[in-house]
């Protein structure tokens, strides 16, 4: 079972809205600021089945899209287990979730992640140590075989890191 977490915002309009703040959005491709209310969200879903609503939160003024996930995390794999899943549950993130207290949170319920890291001299320091024998390619489902090469060529190749984040620091860099 996959669950994904992820921020948004939902515009408003008027300057009585109770609890909108002005945030960065995405409006067409282009970061825009615009006033609005920033929820959390997390769905639930199989190979078989569509995407479910798990868990929101509402988050006062102009939240940290991090702020509340590791709770939210929870309230995911809990529900996910109380609708009867009973393998293996891995939420799926992107950057802004990259710290300790969340990755710690999905741990301690026994499921496992997939978070994009954000780049930085560390990062880049521990993919350059990775062997080239180490990738493993990722063939999408729209993934084209080319027989001159005689592989797969794909957006991705993924590969475990012999390092990982300290233990125990907020941003995972420490």
């Amino acid at each position: 079972m996959f669950a994904d977490i992820d921020s948004m915002q939902k515009r408003v309009y008027g300057h009585a809205k109770q609890g909108a703040k002005f945030g960065h959005t995405k409006i067409q491709g282009k970061t825009v600021l615009v006033r609005g209310l920033d929820a959390l969200a997390a769905t639930i879903s199989t190979p078989i089945a569509a995407p479910v609503i798990a868990a929101t939160r509402r988050r006062g003024g102009n939240a940290a899209s991090a702020r509340g996930a590791a709770s939210l995390a929870v309230r995911a794999i809990g529900a996910a287990r109380d609708c009867g899943c009973t393998g293996t549950i891995t939420l799926r993130m992107d950057s802004a979730y990259y710290n300790a207290a969340v990755i710690g949170a999905i741990r301690s319920r026994g499921a496992r992640f997939s978070v994009t890291v954000p780049v930085n001299s560390r990062i880049r320091a521990a993919i350059a140590a990775i062997g080239e024998g180490a990738w493993t390619p990722i063939r999408y489902p729209q993934a084209v075989w080319d027989d001159q090469l005689g592989c797969w060529i794909s957006d991705a190749a993924a590969a475990s890191p012999s390092t990982s984040p300290k233990a125990g620091t907020a941003s995972g860099n420490g």
